[in-house]
């Protein structure tokens, strides 16, 4: 498992935010019934066709702030209850799976690379998953996105 390091720029998320549990929640029903029927309000903010899965710290034992979104530029009005994050730019270890492999591939990454590198997660970024167009058909991977600093 080896990562591409790459320097991402800062950026702007929108979309809907719920507090989980990451190992047990319902990402389909998050995605399907949640996510879904707000998009048509996103769209046109969109910069990306890729969605985003992304998980922000609470500081809540076993909970993070869990947000399903696109990346956005230009919005002057945010609908009710949609939310808007400034994600700051960060040097991110990029791992590529499918959408089969996304649990196992989270669980190496952090029981397996991470204590074996050179790095640390930098908490001051969040950590996310992008799904491009194709990576429900297996044609593209799913990208997932780890901030991290040298140890």
């Amino acid at each position: 498992m080896t990562p591409r390091m790459e320097e991402r720029g800062a950026f702007t998320v929108m979309g809907i935010q719920l507090r989980i549990n990451p190992m047990s929640a319902d990402y389909g029903d998050i995605w399907r019934n949640q996510y879904e029927p707000r998009l048509p309000e996103i769209e046109p903010f969109a910069t990306d066709e890729a969605c985003l899965g992304l998980y922000f710290g609470t500081g809540d034992e076993g909970k993070v702030d869990f947000v399903a979104g696109r990346p956005v530029e230009g919005v002057t009005n945010l609908p009710d209850g949609l939310v808007l994050w400034e994600v700051p730019g960060a040097t991110e270890a990029v791992f590529e799976c499918t959408m089969g492999t996304i649990g196992p591939t989270w669980h190496a990454i952090y029981q397996e690379w991470l204590p074996a590198s050179e790095y640390v997660a930098d908490e001051d970024a969040p950590c996310y998953e992008r799904f491009a167009p194709g990576c429900h058909e297996g044609t593209v991977p799913v990208t997932i996105h780890v901030p991290v600093k040298k140890a």
